[in-house]
């Protein structure tokens, strides 16, 4: 008969070992973990996992982190990993008006002008939103008073978060096993954002040299129970992943890989591409094309179509040369760049940032997005319009952006609001489009990203209208403003 339970209070290093060792012993889980110690857990790590290279053992180990006061900027950086579970505070929930900001140290006053120009401009949204939103949309009598101020708080945020700085302040949490941490935190130390490289390091000394905030500890101390010395020692055994992420450090083959993709870039796919349309969808292309394609599509600021396009121009013996160039700097152990990996759908979206961060939680899917460019410019939705905020908008962020451009480049991106247009490429299979889709056109979510589920079932229904018919899409026409 079979036997199972929970296991709690157990460090993730520790519970790694103790899941491994059932393919090395017939001890239950209960004694292998009884007789376990940190030590003998380092000390097996680092022969199986270091020494054999059984890599599969860091995924046993979850290790939960909270990563807070960072940029919206560098959340963006920290969210997009492919195995990631986690949260961040909410732009449609949260106030951000007196919310503090990330400041690059060489900034100068200009930089902090700018940032509250925008600031300025949130409070002045919020507040007429709000107001307009009330005018709009009387309180219904099935719906309790802090409910609906509740609904019609959020919706005005909605649109106020349109004007927030990327320099804005945020927090998260996330839950990863430590193969995927190491993965993370080695991405991140490459990052071009110094703020980034910081973060990166601060996860690493975090989980390998840092006690963790013992729950259980603060509790009995919360309520006045004295522990003796020996159990608190048995309680906090030390950092939480102090041997598998130890060795986790910047690949300097990465970093020259994606400097020879920019010179690349610069030289072979030059330029910019406009904003129309917003989406397309583009049938699976031959493959080798669609590599190079999402190899370049990252630093340049062409659509995906423009790319393809000057890749017909190229020989064959010219994009293998291409290929080669860039798979030469490939570490020994290093695996094939993500944004290779291929679906049946490619979808070449632009969409506001503020919408941006919410599809950039999807994991079933590949993202390949395009560096912020100030050129790409800002999204004003119809629905600013409708509330008589659209001149607001506009006469505060067109010379908002000609003063961005002559910032300085590594710090223009801190400088431009969630209403920033970026351009993705999304790979995905049907599934996964259809959930997307499915839960991103619901009446409840932000009118941003239902657009752009529409417009993704649109381009699905003309090219494959017998699997589009079964996508429960809701139109946008189709709208409840009490749901949330």
């Amino acid at each position: 008969m079979s036997v199972i339970y929970a296991l709690s209070h157990v460090p993730p290093e520790v519970s790694a070992y103790g899941m491994a060792k059932y393919s090395r012993s017939s001890a239950s889980m209960r004694d292998s973990l009884i007789e376990l110690s940190q030590q003998k857990t380092e000390a097996f790590l680092s022969t199986f996992y270091f020494a054999y290279g059984h890599a599969s053992i860091a995924d046993l180990a979850h290790v939960p982190l909270a990563i807070e006061e960072i940029s919206l900027l560098a959340a963006m950086e920290i969210v997009d990993e492919a195995l990631w579970d986690g949260q961040e505070r909410s732009t449609r929930y949260q106030d951000f008006s007196h919310g503090p900001y990330y400041r690059p140290p060489e900034a100068q006053a200009t930089y902090d002008a700018s940032v509250q120009t925008l600031f300025k401009l949130y409070q002045t949204l919020f507040v007429d939103a709000q107001a307009r939103l009330s005018e709009r949309y009387p309180q219904p009598d099935n719906l309790a008073p802090s409910a609906y101020r509740r609904t019609m708080r959020a919706r005005a945020f909605d649109l106020a978060r349109y004007a927030l700085p990327l320099a804005t302040l945020t927090s998260l949490g996330q839950v990863t096993n430590a193969r995927v941490l190491e993965q993370q935190i080695r991405r991140l130390m490459g990052s071009e954002l110094a703020e980034v490289r910081a973060i990166a390091a601060g996860m690493k000394e975090a989980v390998t040299q840092t006690l963790p905030f013992n729950l259980l500890q603060a509790r009995l101390a919360h309520l006045g129970i004295p522990v003796p010395e020996p159990i608190l020692a048995e309680m906090n055994p030390g950092p939480i992943a102090p041997t598998l992420i130890k060795y986790t450090k910047a690949d300097p083959n990465a970093q020259a890989q994606v400097q020879k993709i920019r010179s690349l870039v610069n030289e072979l796919f030059p330029g910019i591409s406009g904003v129309a349309p917003a989406v397309a969808l583009y049938p699976l292309h031959d493959a080798l094309d669609d590599m190079l394609a999402g190899i370049f599509y990252q630093y340049s600021a062409l659509s995906y179509g423009e790319i393809l396009h000057r890749l017909d121009d190229l020989s064959l013996a010219v994009k293998s040369e291409l290929l080669d160039d860039i798979f030469s700097m490939r570490g020994a152990h290093e695996a094939w760049p993500r944004n290779l990996q291929q679906r049946p759908l490619i979808f070449d979206i632009v969409v506001d940032v503020g919408a941006f961060r919410d599809l950039n939680r999807h994991r079933r899917l590949e993202k390949v997005a395009q560096g912020l460019d100030h050129r790409l410019g800002f999204d004003v939705p119809v629905e600013f319009a409708e509330f008589g905020l659209d001149l607001a908008v506009r006469s505060t962020l067109e010379p908002y952006y000609a003063h961005v451009a002559t910032q300085p480049v590594d710090q223009r991106p801190y400088l431009l609001p969630l209403a920033h247009r970026r351009r993705v490429l999304l790979r995905m299979d049907f599934a996964e489009a259809a959930y997307l889709i499915e839960l991103r056109s619901r009446s409840s979510g932000h009118f941003s990203y239902r657009r752009i589920a529409q417009a993704m079932w649109d381009a699905l229904q003309r090219a494959y209208p017998t699997l589009a018919q079964h996508i429960r899409v809701t139109p946008m026409e189709v709208y409840d403003p009490f749901a949330r």
